[in-house]
């Protein structure tokens, strides 16, 4: 299953910017962008009773698996005071 497609090409807008051009007042930093690198795998093994019920859910609620348990870790880390990062990966456009 295939979830990088690669960016061959560069634009002026990708390139950095030298701090002559930079405008007076404003930040060199941008935030980084989110990309295929930024992505990392989990893998978790359940018992079979546990699985089936988390697959039964996600049907009941018509969504993937996937994306409920991307809501799953997300409740956990405001269960423990931290904010909701977790994002499910973008599927790959054709």
């Amino acid at each position: 299953m295939g979830l990088v497609e690669g960016k061959n090409r560069t634009s002026e807008a990708d390139e950095p910017r030298s701090e002559t051009e930079a405008e007076p007042g404003t930040s060199q930093v941008e935030p980084p962008v989110a990309g295929p690198s930024d992505l990392k795998t989990m893998q978790v093994r359940v018992n079979r009773n546990g699985w089936l019920e988390m697959s039964r859910l996600a049907q009941d609620r018509d969504m993937p698996l996937e994306t409920l348990m991307v809501e799953a870790f997300n409740d956990v880390l405001l269960k423990h005071r931290k904010p909701p990062v977790v994002e499910r990966r973008q599927p790959v456009k054709k």
